[in-house]
């Protein structure tokens, strides 16, 4: 049941100042205007005031004394620019009233009337301070919020007074000193900010507990670059799953003094914890010795955490496997020899629920396939068994002569592939991995790789056959990717620490600068429609144990990428909703040394210039040096009542070996948001005094009513707890459009009942139907064991178990279990000679077979 309407602007009230206070309850507020909103040498009071009752969650979570004595409200709009604020509010006198002491504010949602109201976030000041500052996180465009301002006494005597009040927008990063946030998102850097170093000698401590709901805090580190451990020696950067810096609750810990020198610490990107206890604290801790460039990290908390997978491996594969896995229209790869033990290649998978950074390809490693899946419960390399017996590779031998100490390669897996290119680039993305990281770094178990290339028009080194090493570094220098040039000490920019990785068992990952994305990229020029070849090569230095492995995805031909940057928070075009265009972009991995075009194709239900705007040209044109091209896009208001209809865009391209199509993307047009619950159902039940996880998709904000049963009545996937069936609600916005959607959530008391329609002792062989009886129309309706049914999903199952049986039928829905049984009784018939009597089942013969004539009688 779905409704769309359209937001119009809010006629604001004027600033009163009442000599008692006249938004004593919410009904008689005060309005602040559109937010930034700060009322310069304007006072306010709650002297006088008394307490209001908004029925559910009447007293906010962190008031202290438990109770809204004197409170006052106020209301905001938030700006259609701004989504994070801090609310500030300061007890300060007008000269004739005493200041507010203890202030403490609440933010809610929702409209003012009983059982209407969500609470979103609160705040109380330190004991016998006259300031609170409230960071909240994620605001919806132009909707109007409620603030209510108390103080807290400890005693009898109120700390009412007068105070200012201000909705700022939110600072933008803090700094590990500065002792923590309540906010749901933010930035944290080091004592030095985002230009300086931190100092020596510092304990800081910063705790993130966010007052709005959530069930994990993500924390992810941009970058760190501090003191390595030693000895004695080594700064410390601590994650703690709580409020506190409890040595019980620590997730993760990168460096500190420790056995290796050089073991921990240093640099490296992409680095993520999870902390699920509602707080999540971080410590850094710098020694007397030397100072680094510090770190830089990014939280938010969300209603669930990320379920991050271990990558699935397939071994044993054949070279048509591999060639499916690698190959694209762009690319066309032979194998033209395998020198690679077999339980060291395999293809994997690993698709958006892996950190890895890749999905799908091939994997090489220098010992044992399976050593490469996660979770990581091996931190500091015990594989100590993974030699695969192979030898090692001349050209590996030859850069190692080059960019290391001459130690020889053993362990070498090979790949070699002769690959015809129908564009003028081959480029590929790889992650190389190792349990070498960080303990051998700059020590003789150096392991390599390198993806030697060589062909028409390819400079290479003559004394490897001409073949040009395309696994270095994006840093001007070429530098070949292997342990000792690319770990937490040097390249850091290019590490990815793995110590409590889920998708992988390597210690150490590579990854593009900074983490911009996860994998790097090998690529080099080609002339267009001809064959290359590539020989794929890792192996192990120094000694045969920790395994190294290198992930390569599939081989393109300089693909460019197509996306669609939505400004307003959802994932399709709507008409009348945004006023900002959403914008096509065009991006190559790289930049290149010459131009090159493009052509694009434009089809679709949608009509360009009649259902929307998009300046786009037919061919576009990549100059030296440029990577990316943007076109805005912009859906046009017909006011005709359609259904959804598509744009695609294709990129072609013919460099004289036949047309390519590289990529294309397919982007929905529609007259108005369409928010669903549950996709579009109209009835979801409810277990007797138990919750319901709902969900909703289509807008970019979200709010519930009625707001008392929801845990969360602003998230897209709340838990509902009703005390009886009822309709629920839910407003869907994107800029100023907003849509509703209902369910009915019907409770209900499970029943069910097992009966047969046949008789229940049976001979072997023979069957009997079942029947099961439920108030539930079947949903979630299972039959257990699975032995002789011929459907374990159906209401009425046919058996014919082999033994005596007990079936059992068991009904979910919505959490709430119930069951019944009925057993079979089988009898086997194996009768090892006739006597002079003989027991049939009925339905069944006996043939006696004799060298004689029976008598007739």
């Amino acid at each position: 049941m779905r409704k769309f309407y359209t937001l119009t602007s809010l006629l604001l009230l004027p600033f009163l100042i009442w000599a008692q206070p006249q938004n004593d309850d919410c009904s008689g507020l005060i309005a602040l205007g559109v937010a930034p909103a700060c009322p310069e040498g304007v006072f306010f009071t709650n002297i006088g005031a008394a307490a209001s009752d908004i029925g559910f969650g009447n007293i906010p979570g962190c008031f202290n004394d438990g109770g809204v004595q004197r409170d006052v409200w106020f209301s905001f709009i938030s700006s259609d620019t701004i989504f994070d604020y801090t609310i500030t509010v300061t007890g300060i006198s007008d000269g004739t009233s005493d200041a507010l002491v203890n202030p403490q504010v609440a933010i809610y949602r929702g409209d003012c009337a009983f059982n209407s109201l969500a609470e979103l976030a609160c705040a109380s000041a330190e004991l016998g301070t006259s300031e609170v500052k409230l960071n909240i996180s994620g605001l919806t465009p132009n909707i109007t919020y409620f603030l209510r301002i108390n103080d807290y006494s400890a005693s009898a005597t109120p700390n009412a007074g007068t105070f200012q009040i201000c909705v700022d927008e939110i600072e933008p990063a803090n700094t590990v000193d500065q002792g923590g946030s309540t906010a749901c998102s933010g930035i944290l850097y080091d004592t030095g900010g985002p230009d300086e170093d931190y100092s020596n000698n510092e304990n800081h401590v910063f705790t993130i507990c966010p007052d709005q709901p959530h069930d994990c805090i993500v924390f992810t580190l941009e970058y760190y670059f501090i003191e390595p451990s030693g000895f004695f020696t080594g700064d410390q950067l601590i994650f703690y799953d709580g409020p506190t810096a409890n040595p019980a609750t620590i997730i993760s810990q990168i460096g500190g003094s420790g056995f290796f020198f050089d073991s921990d610490g240093g640099g490296g990107v992409c680095y993520q914890v999870q902390a699920t206890s509602g707080c999540l604290t971080v410590q850094f801790i710098s020694d007397g010795s030397v100072t680094f460039e510090g770190f830089k990290g990014a939280w938010q908390c969300t209603q669930d955490c990320p379920d991050y997978q271990p990558i699935t491996l397939t071994p044993n594969i054949t070279e048509t496997q591999i060639l499916d896995f690698v190959s694209t229209p762009a690319t066309t790869a032979t194998i033209t020899s395998i020198d690679c033990p077999t339980q060291s290649y395999g293809i994997f998978q690993a698709g958006d629920n892996s950190d890895l950074g890749l999905e799908r390809g091939l994997l090489l490693t220098t010992g044992d396939l399976a050593w490469a899946v996660g979770p990581n419960t091996s931190a500091g390399g015990d594989n100590l068994n993974s030699d695969n017996g192979a030898p090692g590779d001349a050209d590996l031998d030859y850069l190692s002569g080059i960019f290391g100490d001459n130690t020889p390669s053993l362990n070498a897996c090979i790949i070699e592939l002769d690959v015809f290119v129908a564009t003028n680039e081959l480029t590929f993305e790889y992650v190389f991995g190792s349990e070498e990281y960080p303990e051998f770094v700059n020590d003789i178990f150096n392991d390599i790789f390198a993806f030697f290339l060589s062909g028409p028009g390819i400079t290479g080194d003559p004394n490897i056959g001409n073949q040009l090493n395309i696994a270095v570094l994006p840093d001007g220098n070429n530098t070949p990717v292997q342990i000792n040039s690319v770990n937490n000490l040097l390249n850091w920019e290019y590490y990815r620490n793995n110590a409590n990785g889920i998708s992988l068992q390597y210690d150490g990952l590579t990854s593009d600068y900074l983490g911009v994305k996860k994998s790097l990229t090998a690529r080099a020029p080609v002339i267009p429609c001809n064959t290359y070849h590539l020989k794929l090569a890792i192996a192990d230095r120094g000694d045969e144990a920790y395994d190294s492995g290198v992930f390569i995805a599939e081989l393109k031909g300089g693909t460019p990428q197509l996306l669609v940057q939505f400004n307003s928070g959802i994932n399709y075009l709507v008409e009348n909703c945004t006023n900002q265009p959403d914008e096509v972009i065009i991006q190559l991995t790289s930049a290149f040394d010459d131009t090159v075009s493009y052509n694009v194709v434009i089809g679709g239900t949608a009509t360009l210039g009649t259902d929307y705007l998009l300046d786009i040209p037919a061919t576009i044109t990549f100059l030296p040096g440029q990577t990316q091209l943007s076109f805005p896009i912009t859906p046009l208001a017909d006011m005709e009542q359609e259904p959804t209809e598509t744009i695609t865009i294709s990129l072609t391209n013919d460099f004289g070996c036949g047309n390519v199509t590289y990529t294309t993307l397919n982007i929905e047009l529609r007259d108005a948001i369409n928010i669903q619950i549950l996709a579009g159902q109209d009835t979801a039940f409810v277990c007797q005094d138990s919750s319901l996880l709902l969900s909703v998709t289509g807008a970019a904000a979200y709010f519930w009513t009625p707001v008392s049963i929801f845990d969360s009545p602003t998230s897209p996937t709340p838990s509902a707890s009703p005390t009886e069936s009822q309709w629920v609600y839910v407003a869907g916005t994107v800029g100023p459009c907003i849509a509703y959607d209902s369910i009915y959530l019907q409770i209900i008391d499970p029943q069910i009942a097992v009966a047969a329609l046949d008789p229940t002792v049976i001979c072997q062989g023979d069957s009997v139907r079942l029947e099961v009886a439920n108030n539930v129309n079947n949903q979630g309706l299972s039959w257990t064991p699975a032995a002789g049914l011929d459907d374990t999903s159906s209401p009425t199952p046919l058996a014919t178990p082999q033994a005596t049986t007990t079936y059992v039928a068991s009904v979910n829905v919505a959490g709430c279990i119930v069951s019944d049984t009925i057993t079979i009784d089988v009898s086997p018939f194996d009768f090892p000679e006739i006597a002079d009597d003989a027991l049939i089942c009925q339905n069944y013969s006996v043939q006696l077979a004799t060298p004689f004539d029976f008598p007739t009688t």
